[in-house]
């Protein structure tokens, strides 16, 4: 069984195995504002990636107002960001669809043909050197893979009930992931073949999207399953800490956890309804039981049972 021990020896691996043959790849950056580490961030994402073939850049704003759109246009100017292959798209607003997965609609259906992958990746996530490699020899020495995906591996920032009960809500999800055998996409790090991404793929990833789609990596999960694909999932986990200081928030992470649930490809007209909802009313089950143990693992702390909440 693959462990993150022995994810040094595979990042390298996977980069001799590439060689000089790895495909021209495109890097979809969705950005929404920017903070004290963002342009650390894009310079590493952009000049640290460390993919042995050909690499560009989008990243794709909602409007030119973006104080991210202008960022990057400063970085390129001073140097800090280079400006062959590396694109700032302006999207607009979403209509019919969540803004990220507008954005990211927007940027895919830009990219050009000479470019055989695309990579989706959130402007915060830093990816260890070898890392783009690794997902690239995951999906090619598979046909039938439609994507290779990293995860976010999610630690309570403090020990109360609240941070508990969403950290191991995703435990089980965490867990098959690292052993690769999670098969399910995760949209802050999640690599595709440019060709199953094009709208004229019959019940593809595209056509998901642009039907109403909110969650862009469930809808990826979901396609993958409904075509008997297999989804990459090498030990590449992103630490996320989880501070939630109100039940208010707890309340807001479930109830978006659940409406994603809610947003799958629509069943075909022969799979039977109760067989399309099956992992919804699962994943319901799971997060009540989970989310419970959560909180029980916290409160039996009885040193730290004053800070539950």
């Amino acid at each position: 069984r693959r462990s993150a021990r022995a994810l040094p020896a595979m990042l390298s691996d996977a980069s001799r195995a590439l060689g000089d043959s790895a495909p021209p790849l495109c890097v979809v950056l969705p950005v929404k504002g920017a903070h004290a580490q963002s342009a650390a961030n894009w310079r590493a994402q952009c000049c640290s990636h460390g993919y042995a073939g050909p690499v560009s850049f989008l990243f794709v704003v909602q409007e030119e107002e973006d104080e991210a759109y202008s960022l990057v246009k400063q970085l390129q100017a001073s140097g800090s960001l280079p400006t062959e292959n590396v694109r700032v798209l302006v999207a607009g607003l979403a209509v019919g669809t969540s803004q990220k997965l507008h954005n990211l609609i927007h940027a895919v259906e830009r990219i050009g043909e000479q470019s055989e992958l695309v990579l989706m990746l959130d402007d915060d996530m830093l990816l260890a050197p070898g890392a783009v490699n690794l997902l690239a020899h995951e999906l090619l020495s598979d046909p039938n893979a439609l994507a290779a995906s990293g995860f976010s591996c999610d630690a309570p920032g403090r020990w109360t009930v609240l941070a508990h009960a969403a950290c191991v809500y995703r435990l089980i999800l965490e867990i098959s992931v690292a052993g690769g055998e999670g098969s399910h996409a995760w949209g802050g790090c999640c690599l595709m073949r440019r060709a199953d991404l094009l709208e004229s793929v019959p019940g593809g990833v595209m056509a998901h999207w642009k039907n109403r789609g909110y969650s862009d990596d469930w809808i990826i999960t979901a396609v993958a399953r409904k075509q008997r694909r297999r989804i990459a999932n090498p030990p590449l986990l992103f630490l996320n800490l989880v501070d939630f200081r109100s039940p208010s928030q707890l309340y807001n992470f479930f109830h978006r956890q659940f409406f994603v649930l809610d947003t799958y490809p629509q069943p075909s007209p022969d799979e039977p309804r109760i067989q399309a909802h099956r992992l919804r009313l699962e994943s319901y089950a799971l997060a009540s039981l989970m989310g419970l143990g959560g909180a029980f693992s916290a409160a039996a702390a009885p040193s730290v049972a004053w800070q539950l909440f």
